[in-house]
C-alpha cells in the first residue's frame, strides 16, 4: 500500500492505465469467444447439394483438389492444408524464425456432393500438431524419423499435440496438417457458381492448359506444327487453343454436371469463416472455455486495477 502511495505520478498513471486496458481486453475476448460459440450453436447444418446461398455450416470430410498436389514445406507431406512455424533457441529462449500457411483450395465432401473451400481469411483449427527438433532452420526429415528420437502425445483444449524430440538441435519445427479423409467442420459464405462463372473458370483452365503445353515446346511442335517449319504460326496456335478448349470441356462433362459450390470468408468479423477437424460440440466447448477464462481474467484484472487506484487515493 505504502509503495503504491509513493509511486510517482507518471508511474502510477502507467500501471493503472495498463491494468484497465488489460481488463477491457479480457472482457472483449470473453464476448468474442462467446459470440463464436453461439454462432456455431445457432447455425443449422446444411447438406452441400441443398445448402442455401449465404452463411451456412457444413460437415463432411476433407479431400484434395484435382491437379498439382499440396505439399507441406517442412515434412514434404501430401495434404489438403498446412501451417508451420520454425523457432530458434538462444540464451534468452525460443524466438520465431519464420512461419507460413497454405492458401491452396481444397474440398469438403458429404454424401450429397462436394464444396470448394477457400481458406484465405479463415480461422483454422486442425486436430493435430507435430513438433520436432533439428540442427538447421530447414529440417532434413519430418517427424518420427531419425536416430535418438522420443515420441509423446498430449491433449490441450481438444488439440492432439504430438512431440517428437531429437536431442540434437537448436531449431524447433511445428507443423499442423489437414489430411484427406479427416472429418471436417466448416462455416462460411456458401455460393453456387452459375453458367457465367463456369465460363470464366473454363477460360482460365484453357489458359492454364496452353501455358502447360508451351512449357513443353517439343511436344507442342509435335502436336501442332502441321507444316513442319519448327515454329507455331497463328493458324497452328488457334488449332492448339481449340484443342485445349475441347479437352477442358470434356473434363468438365466428366464431372457429372455437378453444381460447383464454394465456401469462403464473408469479410465480416461478426460472421467469421471457421474450418476445423474437430466436431461441432468440441468447437463450442473450446470457445466457451476461452470465454470463461477471459471473463475470469477480466474480473481479476478489474479488481486489481480498482484496488491499485483505491490504494493510491487513501
Amino acid at each position: 500500500m505504502q509503495e503504491i502511495a509513493n509511486l510517482g505520478t507518471g508511474a502510477f498513471f502507467f500501471w493503472s492505465t495498463l491494468l484497465i486496458l488489460l481488463s477491457l481486453a479480457a472482457l472483449y475476448f470473453s464476448f468474442y469467444h462467446l459470440h463464436r460459440a453461439r454462432l456455431i450453436e445457432d447455425t443449422p447444418t446444411s447438406r452441400i447439394r441443398s445448402a442455401p446461398q449465404g452463411y451456412v455450416e457444413l460437415i463432411g470430410e476433407a479431400d484434395m483438389m484435382k491437379g498439382e498436389p499440396v505439399i507441406s514445406p517442412l515434412s514434404a507431406t501430401q495434404c489438403c492444408w498446412w501451417r508451420y512455424k520454425v523457432d530458434r533457441k538462444d540464451d534468452k529462449g525460443w524466438h520465431a524464425v519464420r512461419s507460413e500457411k497454405s492458401n491452396a483450395l481444397f474440398l469438403i465432401k458429404d454424401e450429397t456432393g462436394e464444396c470448394i473451400l477457400d481458406p484465405e481469411g479463415a480461422t483454422i483449427t486442425p486436430s493435430e500438431r507435430n513438433i520436432w527438433y533439428g540442427p538447421n532452420s530447414t529440417p532434413s526429415a519430418g517427424p518420427d524419423r531419425g536416430i535418438g528420437t522420443t515420441h509423446s502425445q498430449f491433449n490441450r483444449f481438444g488439440l492432439q499435440i504430438s512431440i517428437n524430440t531429437t536431442f540434437d538441435g537448436d531449431y524447433r519445427y511445428s507443423e499442423e496438417l489437414i489430411m484427406p479423409g479427416d472429418p471436417l467442420y466448416a462455416i462460411g459464405l456458401f455460393s453456387s457458381l452459375g453458367e457465367i462463372d463456369r465460363k470464366a473458370m473454363r477460360d482460365d483452365m484453357v489458359k492454364e492448359r496452353l501455358r502447360q503445353w508451351k512449357s513443353d515446346h517439343a511436344t507442342l511442335l509435335d502436336r501442332f506444327d502441321l507444316n513442319g517449319d519448327g515454329k507455331i504460326d497463328l493458324d497452328e496456335w488457334e488449332s492448339a487453343r481449340k484443342a485445349a478448349k475441347q479437352e477442358v470441356t470434356r473434363e468438365q462433362l466428366k464431372e457429372d454436371q455437378q453444381p460447383l459450390h464454394t465456401l469462403s470468408t464473408t469479410g465480416s468479423s461478426q460472421r467469421p469463416m471457421l474450418i476445423s477437424t474437430k466436431e461441432e460440440f468440441d468447437l463450442v466447448r473450446r470457445f466457451r472455455y476461452y470465454s470463461f477464462f477471459t471473463l475470469a481474467a477480466f474480473f481479476a484484472l478489474g479488481s486489481g486495477s480498482a484496488w491499485f487506484i483505491a490504494a493510491r487515493m487513501l
